[in-house]
């Protein structure tokens, strides 16, 4: 027979423990081939949960005034108003909440009775005369009270209070009208704040100006200048017909007075090639000159081609001074103002 107290009784390798009653409770560890389990230790300190989760989501509060006037999934987005607005209910309140909301109507919704009427009796005798005109009682209630005691008396013997027909759909059609809209805006979410506010349409966004380009590959052609340039004397011509500065069929003006030589060098010439890779080709007096990459390379060829000025009488300038761009009979100005504009050095 089987007997679990019996130390003569065989185990299963599986699972082995001593039944001993004096030996204190240890920790039962059960082991198979696959896992291993333990029984619970007495504090619990493996099964206790955090004190707070480390993501809480927050949760609006269902009954506050907040969500019932402005969440779409508000019971009052469903509810029969009815049921709710009602002279029975508006009665149920305190009086002071009572005065409260009266203070909210304009005067042809209220209603003032002398403080010594209001029992009982007398709102069930209002109820009782629904069937007399709202605008009509409203008018002769107020002026019974106001011509049968002073101002001061008045208020302190009357009591302003809603009419029994002011929420009766039939006698007070503004009232529901607006109220129905309400429970439409309510109800298709238009009343609920949104999470980040509209962005306007009249903010100006720098970020935007500075990202725009005219043409593909404008921001490119902007950041070069100060790649390329740096110093003025290494802009070239052929760094003002690549960005588009001069062009073909353009006419250049050069004109110097030099003072050692009392000469005055004025001559004109035609653009006829502009290329971002070789210069810029000229007629100069129905003779073709090309590649010129510099300004001053430019000016060498004209005065040499002049002819009255020495080289040993030419002093040092800058030719981008001396050299004005004209388009389609337009002064463009001169090529130093130019590329101070279009490369800013």
């Amino acid at each position: 027979m089987y007997d679990p107290f019996n130390d003569d009784y065989i185990y299963s390798p599986l699972c082995k423990r001593e039944y001993n009653d004096d030996q204190p409770e240890e920790d039962v560890t059960v082991e198979t081939s696959r896992l291993v389990i333990r029984s619970p230790e007495p504090d619990g300190r493996h099964h206790t949960q955090p004190n707070s989760l480390p993501f809480k989501r927050f949760k609006q509060d269902e009954f506050s005034i907040d969500f019932l006037s402005t969440d779409a999934s508000s019971p009052l987005a469903h509810l029969d108003l009815d049921s709710i607005f009602n002279l029975t209910n508006f009665q149920q309140l305190p009086p002071e909440k009572q005065d409260e909301l009266v203070k909210l109507l304009p005067p042809t919704d209220i209603m003032t009775i002398p403080t010594t009427n209001i029992n009982n009796s007398n709102l069930n005798n209002n109820n009782s005369n629904n069937n007399m005109s709202y605008l009509s009682s409203c008018s002769s209630s107020a002026s019974s009270s106001s011509t049968s005691l002073p101002l001061d008396e008045t208020a302190a013997a009357a009591h302003a209070s809603l009419h029994p027909s002011f929420f009766s759909p039939n006698e007070n059609p503004v009232f529901w009208s607006a109220l129905d809209d309400w429970q439409s805006m309510l109800l298709s979410g238009e009343l609920t704040a949104p999470v980040h506010d509209p962005l306007s349409s009249s903010t100006a966004a720098p970020f935007k100006d500075d990202a725009f380009e005219m043409y593909w590959g404008e921001l490119s052609d902007r950041e070069k200048p100060t790649n390329v340039a740096g110093d003025s004397k290494s802009i070239t011509l052929k760094d003002m017909c690549r960005k588009g500065l001069i062009r073909e069929d353009d006419v250049l003006v050069y004109k110097r007075n030099f003072s050692a030589c009392k000469v005055i060098v004025s001559k004109t010439m035609k653009v006829i090639k502009c290329d971002g890779s070789l210069g810029l080709s000229i007629t100069l007096d129905d003779q073709v000159y090309e590649d010129f990459e510099t300004p001053t390379a430019l000016e060498t060829k004209i005065l040499d081609h002049h002819g009255k000025v020495a080289r040993d009488k030419r002093p040092n300038g800058n030719a981008f001074k001396s050299i004005r761009l004209i388009r389609d009979r337009k002064d463009m100005g001169r090529l130093f103002d130019i590329r101070k504009e279009a490369f800013g050095s």
